[in-house]
């Protein structure tokens, strides 16, 4: 029992030495906390508050016609570097530099390029959908709402005219293959005017057939005019192939054509009003400040009482 009542008396002693110590330095104390709030508040008001505003936009995924899908297989045209644009490769875009080169020819941005790969862009895809979040921060509310709606309208642009231009690259291809069926036909045609011009030679020829030698000579010519006759219906049968290749081909040259026609934005903004949001950390901020401020004040009164004692030794 006098053990526990003169633990207690060491404890309530060191406790009223701390007291009468913050007592005897509470100058220090409440200058240090004074101090140290005063700065950090400063730092903290000093910093700027970002807005941040957000949009929702939807990407059409569903273009290709299925001939199109046909057709680019038959020719491998996937094997070249310009293909559809799909909801999975928004994100890639947002990567490169391509869509942020529009933010160029706004006033109040100096250098684009300092937005690519920025911590005050994200965006984000919802789910296994085709509906994508853009977050643009910035300390200008107006300048925030502007970027976004200049990025949504330049992805739009950019996967419009991407579309356009693989039309034209499809169009172009079958003006191609049509121009080598022609090619093909023409020189089916002469290789069977060649024949007929042979075959008048034959006939020419047979005119100086000697009597002894007639039927012979004759079952040879009759060969021979049989063979070159098979020769021009091969030809002919090519030539009516590659016409039919022509027609289908031709065919597909006007849906395509109507289909590029019928290229459009396939970005569209869900809602014309976005969200808005201030990035303002502020009230935790100031809870830190205080507890730092009071910690360097407990810091300061220790670390001054210790200087104290050393000078009296």
């Amino acid at each position: 029992m006098a053990k526990n009542d003169e633990s207690l008396q060491e404890d309530t002693i060191d406790l009223k030495t701390i007291l009468r110590l913050f007592l005897k330095r509470k100058w220090w104390f409440i200058g240090t906390v004074i101090v140290v709030a005063v700065l950090g508040i400063l730092y903290m008001f000093s910093k700027p508050v970002f807005y941040e505003v957000k949009y929702k936009f939807s990407f059409e995924d569903d273009l290709l016609p299925d001939d199109y899908l046909m057709y680019s297989d038959s020719q491998q045209l996937y094997s070249n570097e310009s293909v559809f644009i799909e909801a999975r490769d928004v994100d890639l875009i947002f990567e490169t530099a391509l869509i942020f080169r529009s933010l160029g020819d706004m006033e109040e941005i100096d250098d684009y390029s300092d937005y690519v790969h920025s911590s005050l862009i994200d965006l984000d895809l919802e789910g296994d959908t085709s509906i994508f979040s853009l977050k643009v921060k910035n300390t200008n509310k107006e300048l925030a709402n502007d970027i976004a709606i200049n990025l949504i309208e330049s992805l739009g642009t950019q996967v419009m005219n991407n579309d356009i231009a693989i039309f034209d690259n499809t169009l172009e291809m079958i003006d191609e293959d049509i121009k080598v069926f022609k090619e093909e036909n023409n020189a089916y045609e002469n290789e069977i005017t060649a024949i007929n011009e042979e075959i008048k030679g034959i006939y020419i020829g047979s005119e100086g057939i000697l009597e002894g030698n007639e039927v012979l000579a004759l079952n040879d010519i009759h060969y021979d005019i049989i063979e070159k006759k098979g020769e021009i219906l091969l030809y002919r049968e090519r030539i009516i192939d590659n016409e039919n290749e022509m027609k289908e081909l031709n065919d597909l040259y006007k849906l395509f054509e109507v289909e590029k026609n019928k290229v459009h934005s396939r970005v569209e903004i869900i809602k014309a009003d976005p969200d808005y949001d201030i990035d303002d950390d502020r009230a935790i901020n100031l809870m830190i400040v205080i507890l730092l401020s009071l910690l360097t004040g407990i810091i300061a009164v220790l670390a001054v009482n210790y200087i104290y004692k050393l000078k009296r030794k």
